[in-house]
């Protein structure tokens, strides 16, 4: 049984990158270990050597665990001005302090959206090339478009059939 860890790279406790990885999440069938996760839960100061000479904060070594017992990732990622959020950008500095490779050589999912037509797309491609640094291995990316219009927030499910499909792959091909 796959070990699959999700999470948002959001703080916004009204995420539609948390909606969307929810409807994603919801196509997993239930053979398979989904741990779902707030990072938002895992309170940390801003990154800092001066800080971390205090030492590793409890909550990132705890998230670290998470991700050595994981055997994948899904994560959904909202877009700010072009690139990943301050607060997903700090919890990834503080896991690189533990080990950069901190995804572990495992498999890991991209996805994002956002209102506009893009979805979250730009910020991806940033991911995407950091990604491997990070010992991640992309096994799929996925962006969202339209959100308010493509997206039903009372089913957690992607109105669209074409969008709909293309996660479905994106899913199955993590799975695999």
């Amino acid at each position: 049984m796959k070990k699959i860890l999700a999470f948002s790279g959001s703080n916004n406790p009204k995420s539609i990158n948390q909606q969307l990885l929810i409807a994603a999440v919801n196509k997993i069938d239930e053979h398979t270990n989904i741990h779902l996760i707030q990072l938002s839960d895992y309170i940390v100061p801003i990154y800092s050597p001066v800080i971390e000479e205090k030492g590793i904060p409890k909550t990132i070594k705890e998230l670290f665990q998470l991700f050595t017992k994981a055997d994948g990732f899904m994560i959904a990622s909202p877009e700010h001005n072009g690139l990943p959020s301050s607060f997903f950008k700090n919890i990834i500095d503080w896991l690189s302090r533990i080990d950069q490779r901190f995804f572990g050589d495992k498999p890991v999912v991209l996805m994002s959206t956002s209102p506009g037509v893009t979805g979250g797309a730009s910020h991806l491609q940033v991911l995407e090339k950091l990604l491997p640094i990070w010992g991640g291995n992309l096994s799929g990316v996925y962006s969202l478009g339209d959100f308010n219009n493509k997206f039903d927030v009372n089913n957690s499910s992607i109105l669209d059939a074409s969008e709909n499909a293309k996660l479905d792959k994106e899913v199955k091909t993590l799975m695999q």
